[in-house]
């Protein structure tokens, strides 16, 4: 048997093109029985409000920042579950994560992919325009560009012209 691959898979699961890359890499490129995924997505929590302005008690508000975290962390770890069960369902060791952190999330899914010495990083792209990635930057160029291991870019379909 050849050496065990560890494949980091970075996933927004609310995104349209989530699907479609999970779908794509059970079929075209993970093997069953060698590869050990790691499916992550990153939560960041870096807030940009002041509170003062928003008139809350500091300990109500630091409360109420609690409770939201969880809930974004539970509806995110909701999401993460069908895909979950793809793998599973393809005979894929699948070891989900949500990882949260106040940085970008660009770094968190860099940073993860180090960490756990990834043999390689998938994601999907969201086929941004070149506008929108002027103004919003690409998620994947980043990782590309900074991750230190190669990195699989899964293009969404080809959406129709007409």
């Amino acid at each position: 048997m050849s050496k065990q691959r560890k494949i980091v898979v970075a996933l927004d699961p609310s995104s349209e093109e989530a699907s479609y890359t999970i779908d794509w890499i059970i079929d075209n490129f993970l093997i069953t029985e060698r590869d050990d995924v790691h499916l992550i997505s990153a939560i960041c929590l870096n807030s940009d409000f002041d509170i003062t302005e928003l008139g809350m008690n500091i300990n109500y508000a630091a409360e109420y920042a609690a409770e939201l975290e969880k809930e974004v962390e539970q509806k995110t770890a909701d999401a993460m579950q069908p895909f979950a069960e793809k793998f599973e369902a393809a005979k894929i060791k699948c070891k989900v994560e949500i990882i949260k952190s106040v940085t970008d999330s660009r770094n968190i899914v860099v940073d993860y992919t180090e960490k756990e010495k990834a043999d390689v990083l998938i994601m999907g792209s969201r086929d941004l325009s070149a506008w929108k990635r002027l103004f919003l930057g690409s998620f994947s160029d980043f990782c590309q560009h900074n991750a230190h291991c190669p990195v699989l870019i899964v293009k969404g379909p080809r959406k129709s012209s007409l």
